[in-house]
């Protein structure tokens, strides 16, 4: 039997499930947060609002191409998960459900299947955006959802939680059982009692003022950009050590930067006007399908098939997903049959080394 609920709770003024990792990060922000007017959803978050819509009701007619395309490799990947953990039909499927630890935080969980009479859950989390998430293992959020899962519905006794992120990266997978959880409770429990105090410190860093809402009246982050602005620097003098710490608090200056921009655009956009800032059209790009360029070309144009390839490339994962769909598959399947037809001509290419963070769990 599947069942679908949905409720409607908000978070009421309390901790958000999906922000846990910011406030054990920085305790101080959730306080710092309220101070500050909730900012209007951009493009990127509405759409992964359109396309979780269209994961729970399970119609994905209304989606734009990209959106659909996105949200078909989560169901992909949400498949290969099922045939992972092997657990057969679920008992009862839930989705879009906010759960909450009493009055200490919410989560809404985006699909929970129970399996053995409720004693086992998959909790799935869809990620739509370009920046990878921590897998599933090291990922705080989905231990506090675990937590809420655990809580609000006592007989589970194992939860498995999975992170699937397409766009970013494969999907992870995690396995929790009971004294996982009960350790996973008392780490969220602090992580919010301590966020709640009034004097809860502010503690920047590049991952806290990442996604900080608050992060341009920081006081503690302004004096991170004020004290590197002073700063004497010799670069070719500097220590390792001394490059490291200097990159660490320009990625809180630069997250600082970032939301004042935001700002301004947003701004601009409204009608108002920014010293020194204006507007300029965005750019413009043109594509077309190759089946309908060679259709018309053809019947119209002296170019033969030969030429018209020459002019084509073909992008390694959408072949993969259209192999899969055709043959029927998952995306596994569909990477091994590519491989094998066509490993003595797919070109590969590594560009130079890119400098990133070194992650954090």
């Amino acid at each position: 039997m599947k069942i679908e609920i949905k409720m409607t709770d908000e978070r009421k003024g309390r901790i958000s499930g999906s922000k846990i990792k910011s406030y054990r990060d920085c305790a101080g922000m959730f306080n710092l947060e309220k101070q500050v007017p909730e900012r209007p959803a951009g493009p990127a978050a509405e759409m992964g609002t359109r396309i979780h819509k269209a994961l729970e009701t399970g119609d994905l007619s209304t989606l734009a191409p990209e959106e659909r395309e996105i949200a078909e490799s989560c169901l992909q990947e949400y498949e290969e998960i099922l045939e992972v953990i092997n657990l057969g039909d679920p008992d009862e499927v839930i989705k879009e459900a906010r759960f909450w630890y009493d009055d200490l935080y919410s989560g809404a969980i985006d699909l929970i299947n129970l399996y053995d009479g409720g004693a086992t859950a998959l909790m799935v989390d869809w990620k739509t955006g370009r920046i990878p998430q921590s897998q599933a293992a090291e990922n705080l959020q989905l231990r506090a959802y675990g937590v809420l899962i655990k809580r609000n519905l006592p007989k589970v006794n194992k939860v498995f939680v999975a992170i699937v992120q397409p766009v970013a990266t494969r999907y992870t997978i995690a396995e929790y059982d009971e004294a996982d959880l009960a350790h996973a409770e008392a780490e969220v429990v602090a992580i919010c009692e301590a966020a709640y105090k009034p004097d809860a410190p502010r503690t920047p860093s590049p991952d806290a003022c990442k996604y900080c809402a608050a992060k341009s009246v920081c006081p503690e982050a302004r004096g991170v950009a004020t004290a590197l602005a002073e700063r004497k620097i010799d670069v070719p003098a500097m220590t390792n050590e001394q490059i490291g710490d200097f990159l660490e608090k320009a990625d809180i200056v630069e997250s600082l930067i970032e939301s004042v921009r935001a700002e301004a655009k947003a701004r601009l956009i409204a009608g108002q006007e920014v010293v020194g800032r204006t507007l300029q059209k965005g750019r413009t790009t043109r594509s077309v399908t190759a089946f309908e360029a060679w259709n018309r070309l053809s019947k119209n144009a002296s170019m033969d098939l030969t030429q018209f390839l020459d002019t084509c490339k073909v992008s390694i994962p959408s072949l993969e997903k259209a192999l899969s769909k055709s043959l029927d598959c998952n995306a596994k399947e569909a990477k091994t049959i590519l491989d094998e037809k066509l490993a003595d001509v797919i070109e590969t290419k590594t560009s130079e080394p890119i400098m990133v963070r070194a992650t954090s769990k």
